[in-house]
């Protein structure tokens, strides 16, 4: 006899199909390639041990390979500050085994954030686009603005730029990465604040633009010290595999900078327009659509069936057994309240309407991330254990076409 469904909330049970998660990326006991200078505490068993993993990414390559990457944090004080590096495992059979994990990049005790990354499948290149925090994490004790602030103060003070952007690539699969390149000169307005949405690009493959590379994000314009005052969100655009990136037009300009998040996924259709969906302050998702390969978009509208924490989520168009994108799309996201309970959205109609829920993870659950493997399955990768762990489920898509 199976298990009875696990219910922790009237309107929320985990259904006994879906099958068990395991840890990808787990703090205390992922020993990582090329990381030695991990700050010991009562979590870490060894100075070689990251103290969080934050905000999985993923890809499926030419060659069937399975990549996820992350930033890992040397502190679990402040997970967002806290001289992070960016990891990355993959791999080969499915998402059954995966490698040891390796460092793809760091920047010393600065912080490495807001990355975002994409697979040109022409070139066959991954490319990784990342903001880092020039700051000396191992000065800062606390967590939060107010902490930061003196180790802010003492970059200004020698005359510094607060945040540079760059860019690292591999082009044999994650096993080795590029030094990073400075593309700071690429933003819109120079020494603001890019991101680059902590989100897993599209490369579009329908219509004129077939080959663009397309990251979601936007610019956070700061005062003095740091402190954000606005907001521009857009899609950041290639044509020239990576080698040089634009924005789109603004999806949104807005000084109500709390209330709207440069975090959001895009995804195609199969009529070659592109669907925007973005995370908000309140309890609600956003969606905007492009018919010109993400160069405009139409106005932002709310999707009420999309129900979630304020936190990032995930968003994939399924593809058939011929590799054809369909009306079918996926999104993950924690339920309201916190960010625990993670759910699957479907849609059957390109995003228009968001019928079917499924309940997933019970507990931790936060920022995550949708890779198709194959026909057959899907696998979610998503933050627990309060930001320190990143865990894998195999999904079966049958199951998630189910009413």
């Amino acid at each position: 006899m199976s298990a009875a469904p696990l219910v922790l909330a009237q309107d929320f049970a985990v259904a006994d199909h879906w099958p068990d998660s395991a840890g990808v990326f787990v703090s205390g006991s992922s020993h990582v390639i090329g990381h030695d200078d991990g700050v010991p505490n009562n979590v870490a068993t060894g100075t070689d041990m990251y103290q969080n993993f934050r905000e999985p990414v993923s890809v499926r390559m030419n060659n069937g390979r399975v990549l996820v990457l992350c930033h890992a944090g040397n502190r679990h004080s402040w997970p967002e500050r806290s001289g992070q590096d960016l990891a990355v495992t993959y791999s080969d059979d499915g998402g059954q085994t995966w490698a040891q994990a390796r460092v793809a990049g760091e920047h010393g005790n600065y912080s490495m954030q807001s990355h975002g990354l994409v697979y040109d499948a022409q070139i066959d290149r991954v490319m990784v686009l990342y903001t880092l925090y020039r700051w000396d994490y191992a000065a800062i004790n606390g967590r939060g603005t107010d902490a930061a602030r003196p180790a802010v103060q003492a970059t200004l003070d020698r005359g510094e730029m607060l945040h540079r952007q760059y860019m690292i690539y591999s082009d044999d699969h994650g096993e080795t990465w590029s030094e990073p390149r400075d593309i700071t000169h690429m933003m819109p307005a120079e020494g603001e604040n890019g991101h680059f949405g902590a989100c897993e690009g599209r490369q579009l493959t329908l219509g004129d633009h077939a080959g663009r590379l397309l990251l979601t994000g936007g610019l956070r314009y700061e005062a003095d010290g740091g402190s954000p005052s606005r907001k521009d969100l857009f899609v950041w655009i290639s044509d020239d595999h990576g080698e040089t990136w634009r924005k789109s037009e603004s999806i949104l300009e807005t000084e109500n900078e709390r209330n709207y998040s440069c975090e959001a996924r895009v995804t195609e259709l199969p009529d070659g327009s592109l669907l925007y969906n973005q995370r908000t302050r309140h309890t609600g998702r956003v969606q905007a659509r492009s018919t010109d390969g993400g160069e405009t978009w139409t106005q932002l509208e709310q999707v009420p069936q999309l129900k979630a924490s304020q936190c990032n989520g995930s968003m994939l168009t399924l593809r058939n057994a011929e590799g054809n994108l369909t009306d079918t799309l996926l999104c993950s996201l924690p339920t309201p309240g916190g960010r625990s309970n993670g759910v699957i959205y479907v849609s059957i109609d390109g995003g228009r309407t968001w019928p079917v829920r499924h309940d997933m993870v019970a507990g931790s659950f936060a920022y995550s991330s949708l890779v198709q493997i194959d026909t057959d399955t899907v696998a979610l990768f998503y933050e627990t254990n309060h930001y320190r762990d990143i865990n894998v489920m195999l999904l079966p898509v049958d199951k998630l076409l189910e009413d």
